[in-house]
């Protein structure tokens, strides 16, 4: 379920939050794809809008969720500071990903990706 004020939908929080050129990656599903939407983005937010063909989501998302929970874990410890304008919120959440970022290790990564990545069963022919 899709909480009313969850939604992207507004002119006003499109031109808050993106001033320079941007991607914005959707998933094939019909209420993301919408004509009027992908011109909204493409004319108010100067967005280009990419669509990941059909089915890429299952294949993208087991590389994606390792390494998100070990990024998303850190800044929600690490920010202290709340309020202020829109760019000082970016410069803080770009920081506190930078410091989450440094803090995995190589060891960790690596992990990540190998239990991402599916294994078959070998068959003897």
């Amino acid at each position: 379920m899709i909480q009313e004020n969850a939604c992207m939908n507004k002119l006003k929080v499109l031109r808050k939050e993106t001033d320079d050129l941007s991607v914005l990656l959707l998933n094939n599903y019909d209420c993301h794809v919408s004509e009027e939407g992908q011109m909204l983005v493409i004319v108010e937010g100067n967005a280009t809008v990419v669509i990941l063909p059909s089915n890429s989501t299952a294949v993208c998302l087991p590389l994606d969720v390792d390494e998100m929970v070990l990024l998303k874990a850190k800044p929600h410890h690490s920010v202290k500071c709340t309020g202020g304008s829109a760019k000082e919120k970016r410069l803080r959440a770009i920081q506190s990903t930078i410091a989450a970022w440094v803090a995995i290790t190589q060891r960790t990564e690596i992990r990540s990706f190998a239990s991402a990545i599916p294994q078959y069963p070998e068959m003897a022919v």
